[in-house]
């Protein structure tokens, strides 16, 4: 298994774009941005198709597409939370968008639909994880900086502007690094599928740590333990691997939360 060229390149990738994962997803579950994620990764799938459409790449065309999504929740603020309907009606029309791209395209994008639907690791290129790479150490940049805002923020907004943090650049800052971790993830298990990595490693987390920094590092070993495993099992059982990463992370959320539940009886 070792000795393939594409299985070194897709647990290369599985473990980049699960250390972010696991880093955000932590944001995410504290943020109560579920449904934000939910919306930006169905968008991918606009993104994708009109990248593909005008002859770029998928992942350049779902970067631009989340980005632009982002930028406009950002600026919406805390009413982000509040209004599910508006992100809801804002994801009704970029699907519609989507649905229209791919009509465009006509009968040669089934392959590269399922692809963006639920993903395929094992087919990133070189150029791809070069990519992944360099969206990683921006989003590690970036959240080396507002790190600590951005949790007092998550934490207490209310405080936080008090304060005098500059509260709505925060969210715009978020829904960005937010952006682009959907987009890398979509490489690994596909825009349905999101929500695994996005979701549980932070739910995880949340059920066995109390601190912050103990949450992010829990988080991010579940990732990649999870994906790494999964592409073992993958490899072993000729099973999809987002379906072996979706089934295997939520039978580790649901003993974690067993555990939880017998541990306060």
């Amino acid at each position: 298994m070792w000795a393939y060229d594409f299985m070194q390149k897709a647990i290369l990738s599985g473990i980049i774009v699960a250390t972010i994962c696991g880093i955000v997803s932590v944001f995410v579950v504290l943020r109560r941005s579920a449904f934000a994620a939910h919306a930006l990764s169905h968008m991918s799938l606009t993104g994708a198709a009109l990248g593909m459409l005008l002859g770029f790449s998928a992942i350049l065309g779902q970067l631009v597409v989340n980005l632009i999504a982002a930028l406009a929740m950002g600026f919406l603020g805390d009413k982000v939370k509040k209004n599910d309907l508006a992100i809801g009606v804002v994801l009704t029309f970029v699907l519609g968008l989507g649905a229209y791209f791919l009509f465009l395209f006509q009968n040669n994008y089934s392959g590269g639909v399922l692809s963006i639907l639920f993903g395929n690791i094992l087919t990133v290129s070189k150029d791809q994880i070069s990519l992944l790479i360099a969206l990683s150490l921006g989003i590690l940049f970036i959240l080396s900086i507002c790190a600590r805002p951005l949790l007092f923020a998550s934490i207490d907004p209310t405080l936080a502007e008090a304060k005098n943090l500059p509260t709505r650049l925060l969210s715009i800052i978020f829904f960005c690094i937010l952006a682009i971790t959907v987009s890398m993830a979509c490489q690994i298990v596909g825009a349905l599928l999101i929500f695994v990595l996005l979701i549980i490693p932070g739910a995880i987390a949340g059920l066995w740590c109390d601190g912050f920094y103990k949450s992010i590092l829990v988080s991010v070993l579940i990732a990649n333990i999870s994906v790494f495993v999964s592409l073992c099992v993958a490899y072993q059982f000729n099973l999809p691997t987002s379906f072996c990463i979706t089934t295997l992370m939520s039978a580790i959320y649901a003993i974690s939360y067993i555990k939880n539940l017998l541990s306060k009886s």
